[in-house]
């Protein structure tokens, strides 16, 4: 048995136990990955590694996120990036890291082998699972990986989406996090937590350019990401 030594991680009045596995559910354009980056700004800054999945956005795109939240760039250096491309057959070495099909069980893993030791980022697990018929198995694969390693990792899903692939997800999460639109303005409210916090509701403190941005590419990359999948299923 794997004895895990636990500490606590504080952003935006939660404090996290860490290690643990973080769901953040709710719409599209909600700012979960921006959640995600900033979680990700403060711990590469006090000196941890991490991987991050440009799945919705491109890697470029994510790497001026993480500047405007304040990064400290010589440390951009300690994050590898896995580029999402449903056309790659085979994982292929990049400059920031390495491109892959993602939504093959075979190459996740592979990328997840990188992950001991590091905080990991999915900003869109449910655009994996776009046209896969075994869902199930991408999610297992998913699951196995994070849970069984001390691993931190925030994984964002489409609350509209894959309900029951949702459910499972969260039924394996120590934490899960959703993500209200109210407006202009985003929440962000507590459903799972084994750390600490004060409000189970609360208003999500961020840049509202980025939001912008990031909701553009998203929407640009997405779409993109689908059209290829089905172009891919019809031939």
């Amino acid at each position: 048995m794997v004895t895990k030594s636990f500490h606590l991680f504080e952003i935006e009045n939660l404090r996290f136990e860490l290690p643990s596995f973080t769901i953040l559910s709710g719409p599209m354009a909600a700012a979960k990955p921006i959640f995600a980056q900033k979680f990700m700004v403060k711990w590469i800054n006090t000196g941890g590694k991490a991987i991050y999945f440009a799945t919705s956005s491109p890697i470029n795109g994510a790497i001026t996120n993480l500047k405007i939240l304040g990064i400290d760039e010589n440390k951009i250096k300690n994050i590898l990036f896995f580029d999402y491309d449903p056309n790659i057959k085979r994982i292929e070495k990049i400059s920031h890291g390495y491109k892959g099909n993602f939504s093959d069980e075979n190459q996740l893993k592979y990328a997840l082998n990188f992950a001991k030791e590091k905080l990991v980022i999915i900003p869109s697990f449910t655009l994996l699972l776009v046209g896969v018929k075994d869902k199930e198995k991408i999610v297992k694969t998913l699951i196995d990986e994070l849970i069984k390693k001390p691993i931190t990792s925030f994984i964002a899903v489409n609350s509209a989406m894959f309900r029951d692939i949702n459910k499972m997800l969260e039924n394996a999460a120590d934490n899960v996090i959703e993500f209200i639109k109210k407006e202009d303005k985003i929440y962000i409210k507590i459903l799972k937590f084994k750390g600490e916090y004060k409000l189970k509701e609360q208003l999500f403190d961020f840049p509202i350019n980025l939001f912008y941005k990031t909701k553009k590419e998203v929407a640009e990359r997405t779409s993109r990401m689908i059209r290829d999948k089905k172009k891919a299923k019809r031939l």
